[in-house]
């Protein structure tokens, strides 16, 4: 059963481990569940979720979008951080233009949570043209 692979807290790493046993493209219907245990990186399940999210390919990126759309600046900031930074060229690419619309328009909770340098980075990193 795949929600078996949705963390019950953030020290169930048992979860992670069986979704990496399950993998892509299985996990897709719960990526959103998942999603939900990078909001912190200080959470032990936290960096375990986000090398298992990286791989998830183009799958991800509306789970992601909203991410990037919400008024959630922490979990903004650990999503791009933690999964974004890692993921293919393919998802970097087609989450170019919310990278760069975090960049030159923040929001107030953004600029606090610095989701701008965080977006700046990876787009800078990656090499990722505008």
């Amino acid at each position: 059963d795949i929600n078996n692979c949705i963390p019950k807290d953030k020290f169930d790493t048992a979860a992670i481990k069986l979704a990496r046993q399950i993998g892509f493209p299985a996990l897709n219907p719960i990526l959103s569940d998942i999603l939900e245990w990078v909001q912190d990186a200080n959470w032990p399940i936290a960096a375990e979720t986000a090398a298992l999210l990286s791989n998830a390919g183009l799958e991800i990126l509306p789970h992601v979008k909203a991410i990037l759309r919400s008024d959630d600046g922490i979990w903004k900031y650990w999503t791009i951080d933690l999964v974004v930074r890692n993921s293919s060229s393919d998802v970097l690419l087609e989450l170019r233009n919310d990278l760069v619309r975090l960049t030159e328009s923040p929001t107030q909770d953004d600029q606090r949570e610095d989701v701008a340098a965080v977006a700046l980075s990876i787009l800078t990193a990656r090499k990722i043209q505008s």
